[in-house]
């Protein structure tokens, strides 16, 4: 038997290094050798790198909007810093979306899938009233930066890079849609969204002025070091053409937005 602790010699790794190219599993080499599992993993990924997928762009600007936009509501970017000290350690760029869990599970299963049609490897983590949906990718990050911007405080500076004439009517449609994902509620008569980030209400102001949505602007001023909330309502007469238009992909608004359409109608017919 061997020693836990007990280190592997130079024949033992040049045994898992050519079954390894000759693409025995990690079972067969762990039974083989009487080794555990994480020792030969240790010494497997050394001779097998992951490989890394290629970044496909294969979605509608209507989804591009969408991931962006609620990347813009809910999304978090962090980037560690190079480490001298240890020069060969992958450094990750980390995007994540923020969800509730678990009245929005269907929504990350949503999101999840359009990241699958970006070529990532999207992945879920459950924690106590928060669902997050991680991918670690930098060739995303910098698509993101390719609409969006922000400064150091990216919940209070983040807006639309460029004016909206830059973008399609498809992406700024969807824009909208993943912004009131993430950020939007339903309120009795209104579709209303609320951030800190003045110029991201101003984006989405202009995107449903674009389209013809009657709307009505709010500050919140919640006093103290808290900083002010900007409102912005989608007004009753245009709950319709903001469901045809815009509408949600989060399953529970769309639900409430569908409740109060549906209670408009059997007052008109009464």
């Amino acid at each position: 038997m061997r020693n836990k602790n007990q280190r592997l010699s130079k024949e033992e790794i040049e045994i898992i290094r050519k079954l390894t190219e000759e693409g025995k599993s990690l079972n067969y080499l762990s039974k083989l050798l009487n080794i555990n599992k994480p020792t030969i993993y240790y010494q497997v990924r050394k001779f097998k790198p992951r490989i890394k997928k290629e970044f496909i762009v294969n979605l509608s600007d209507f989804q591009i909007g969408e991931l962006i936009g609620a990347f813009a509501g809910d999304g978090n970017y962090y980037h560690q810093n190079y480490n001298k000290n240890f020069p060969n350690r992958e450094i990750p760029y980390r995007i994540t979306y923020y969800l509730t869990f678990p009245k929005e599970r269907d929504y990350a299963y949503y999101l999840q899938a359009l990241l699958k049609n970006l070529n990532l490897n999207p992945y879920l983590i459950e924690r106590p009233s928060v669902f997050a949906l991680v991918v670690k990718s930098k060739e995303f990050i910098n698509f993101i930066k390719n609409y969006l911007i922000w400064e150091k405080d990216k919940t209070f500076t983040i807006r639309l890079k460029n004016n909206l004439s830059q973008y399609s009517n498809e992406f700024l449609k969807g824009f909208a849609r993943g912004l009131m994902d993430t950020d939007g509620f339903m309120s009795p008569g209104n579709a209303v969204c609320a951030c800190i980030s003045k110029e991201l209400i101003n984006n989405l102001s202009d995107i449903f002025d674009k389209f013809g949505l009657k709307t009505t602007r709010r500050i919140l001023d919640r006093g103290g070091n808290t900083r002010p909330l900007n409102f912005v309502r989608v007004r009753r007469m245009s709950l319709n053409d903001y469901s045809k238009i815009i509408g949600f992909s989060n399953s529970n608004k769309a639900k409430t937005l569908n409740s109060i359409l549906n209670k408009q109608s059997q007052v008109l017919k009464s």
